[in-house]
């Protein structure tokens, strides 16, 4: 029987299993998919857990890029990024991906958000570097903002992006919220609403509320808005392609994920 699993911490309130559950389903494979709480100081030992018992799991906050040096291979994109969250498991040798890159632009494809730029991403950590490489590798110029500059700056000039103020949004074409703000909290957004452009689209990786203010703004301002899930769904069905060669139906795993956000 195929075992997969997400490690994070907290991870309790984790989607995937919904989701990987409702793919194993349709797919009609035998397997099981859990959440495991595992600390980063807890990594190492819960990784040589994976190394034996499990096909694969999944890496969520805090792990992406602490499991780097842990691992036995990972792909180019995963070291472009600076990240890994996705780990197949084959006879003791651990390699580490990263979907969310390819998993956003599918997810924008899929919603029929145009890949116009300027993109402004909104957040300099592990989401952001994520959508940053993806939008530049499509072709787009991509700017930068971070609640602290020198983060944005250090992005900036690793990825070869722009820095830039906040205000800039006004002239951007596609948003993409990659921060915590909004998260658990209506009231909050990273963007003051006299910011927002006068056309374009706004993507909000944040799914917790999944009509979070900044979209809500943003659609009253006419753009075009995706929420978190597509991705969300999206990173995950490109996950479960590498541990298994099957690609599951990402729209079957979006409503999984929909169901399990609305039973909370």
């Amino acid at each position: 029987m195929l075992r997969f699993a997400v490690l994070g911490h907290p991870v309790g309130h984790s989607l995937s299993p919904a989701m990987h559950r409702e793919a194993l389903k349709a797919l009609g494979l035998a397997g099981s998919y859990e959440a495991l709480e595992t600390p980063q100081e807890a990594l190492g030992a819960r990784l040589e857990e994976v190394r034996w018992g499990y096909r694969g799991v999944n890496l969520t906050l805090p792990l992406k890029e602490a499991a780097l040096p842990l691992l036995d291979w990972i792909s180019p994109e995963a070291q472009a990024i600076g990240a890994v969250n996705t780990v197949l498991s084959v006879e003791g040798r651990l390699f580490g991906f990263n979907t969310d890159a390819s998993g956003f632009l599918e997810a924008l494809q899929a919603g029929g958000i145009p890949l116009e730029g300027p993109a402004l991403v909104l957040g300099a950590g592990g989401a952001g570097r994520a959508v940053a490489w993806a939008l530049k590798g499509a072709g787009l110029e991509v700017w930068v903002w971070n609640r602290t500059p020198a983060r944005a700056e250090a992005l900036a000039k690793e990825f070869g992006l722009k820095a830039v103020p906040l205000e800039r949004a006004r002239e951007a074409r596609l948003l993409v919220n990659a921060t915590s703000v909004g998260l658990k909290d209506p009231g909050a957004t990273p963007l003051p609403p006299e910011f927002l452009p006068a056309e374009g689209a706004a993507v909000d990786l944040v799914y917790r509320p999944l009509w979070t203010r900044f979209l809500r703004e943003a659609q009253a301002r006419g753009l075009k808005v995706q929420t978190g899930l597509p991705m969300l769904a999206w990173q995950g069905a490109l996950a479960f392609r590498i541990w298994t060669g099957l690609l599951p139906d990402p729209r079957g795993m979006e409503e999984a994920a929909r169901q399990a956000l609305e039973g909370e």
